[in-house]
């Protein structure tokens, strides 16, 4: 059984500025960085020629750094220990400012100025803007009292949702984990709902983690696999059941889809979700995950996206690197394939598979069904119907009674069975009838 891992990123990280690792003794630091001007369509184009000046504000002392023609700017010597006023202006541009910048936590970085006249502020003008925070506004001299404001209220709404989004992670650094822990001692203890209620609720605190989102298709695809197996088991079968069932299957994927989309939004945003060094088997867990919730999904028949179905059973083929579990899922391949109506590709996975594994029961299972799927859409041929029955026997005489698909495979047994000798049956009158019509005169 699958069991969820004690893993948990937090979105809060990324909440907080990086630490700028350097040596103790360093005395000097570069910094870099990028200056764009905003344009009027939105979009913002790097500029060359713009300033940036560093205030030391604990001793007087004064850096300045331009931009190139590409808009990258260097400053290779500035004070490691210091805090500094930042001021960065440019041609026809609004100048902008940063107060209490530390070369050391700030090694690169990028600004984007609005439009203006392209003048910039000195310390003294940044302390009136900081003095005017909160007040009305009135002419200051060497800055424009309207722009000022402007300028003073921005501030003021950055620092206000810094605070509030601090706020948030200080309450996520606090409740995620005791939300995952609860959630998985609700899932060790096999009691799905409240793991699954657990783990809506770091979903709704953590919407871009993918811990919370694996750790509930698991849940799902247990509480339906247990509910499946029970339906099945009643004669006639829980209709009611089976469909519930199908619900949690059809979920799991979903959520699992999510939880490997969240790890690729995290990562390069390939195809495929980035390796996170501190978990290295984090994104082949997802994936694995993924395709077992597929998996079960398509051996329960909900109805799902089969492409989707397939290309995610593949992805986690071609990431594992253990190849007894890459052939052992060769037989979910084929059923992808099987069901999204590829039927000469789902025969050649499923020969793959017993190649490998003769005793595979899903595989041969899936081998019956796959050719007798190609027979009845289209191809008559008998011996594609009598190896089909052959199969289905094979599966029906290998697999235990409590196998769910033992049933249906005896069923359909009987009716390729009845297929194969009506189909016989009817080439011989065929024979007969042509004998006669060679005899006569």
């Amino acid at each position: 059984m699958n069991r969820p891992k004690n893993l948990i990123s937090f979105a809060a990280a990324a909440l907080l500025v990086c630490a700028f690792a350097a040596a103790a003794s360093a005395q000097v630091a570069s910094v870099s960085g990028k200056v764009f001007l905003k344009k009027a369509d939105g979009t913002a184009a790097p500029l060359p020629g713009a300033t940036v000046k560093f205030y030391r504000t604990d001793i007087k002392q004064e850096f300045e750094a331009k931009t190139d023609k590409s808009g990258r700017y260097v400053y290779a010597g500035l004070p490691f220990v210091g805090t500094f006023t930042v001021v960065v202006s440019g041609p026809g541009a609004a100048p902008t400012y940063r107060i209490g910048f530390r070369a050391a936590n700030n090694p690169e970085n990028d600004v984007t100025l609005e439009p203006g006249d392209g003048r910039s502020i000195t310390l003294a003008d940044i302390g009136t803007l900081e003095a005017m925070k909160g007040k009305s506004g009135k002419p200051v001299e060497g800055v424009n009292a309207a722009e000022a404001k402007k300028k003073a209220d921005e501030i003021a709404a950055e620092r206000k949702r810094v605070e509030a989004e601090n706020a948030k992670a200080t309450e996520i650094n606090a409740k995620a984990p005791e939300i995952l822990k609860a959630g998985n001692e609700a899932f060790g203890a096999k009691n799905w709902d409240l793991a699954i209620t657990k783990y809506d609720e770091g979903i709704a605190l953590l919407p871009d983690d993918p811990v919370f989102y694996r750790n509930k298709a698991v849940a799902l695809f247990s509480r339906g696999r247990d509910k499946y197996n029970a339906a099945v088991r009643v004669k006639p079968n829980d209709q009611a059941g089976i469909t519930a069932a199908r619900e949690d299957m059809k979920g799991a994927t979903e959520a699992a889809e999510k939880a490997v989309g969240a790890l690729e939004s995290k990562g390069s945003g390939g195809a495929a979700p980035a390796p996170d060094p501190s978990q290295p088997n984090k994104a082949l867990d997802l994936l694995s995950t993924r395709a077992e919730a597929y998996r079960l999904a398509l051996t329960t028949s909900t109805t799902i996206d089969n492409d989707a179905a397939a290309k995610a059973i593949e992805a986690y083929i071609n990431a594992e690197p253990d190849q007894a579990k890459k052939d052992a899922t060769q037989a979910s391949l084929g059923d992808a394939l099987r069901f999204a109506g590829k039927y000469d590709e789902a025969i050649a996975k499923f020969r793959e598979a017993l190649a490998k594994n003769p005793n595979n029961l899903d595989a041969i299972f899936g081998l019956g069904i796959a050719l007798a799927s190609k027979s009845g859409a289209g191809d008559s041929d008998p011996a594609l119907v009598t190896e089909a029955r052959d199969a289905l026997k094979q599966f029906v005489a290998k697999a235990p009674d409590t196998n769910p698909r033992k049933q249906e495979a005896a069923g359909m047994v009987t009716y390729l069975d009845e297929t194969v000798k009506g189909m016989a049956a009817s080439k011989e009158a065929e024979t007969k009838g042509n004998k006669t019509t060679r005899r006569k005169p």
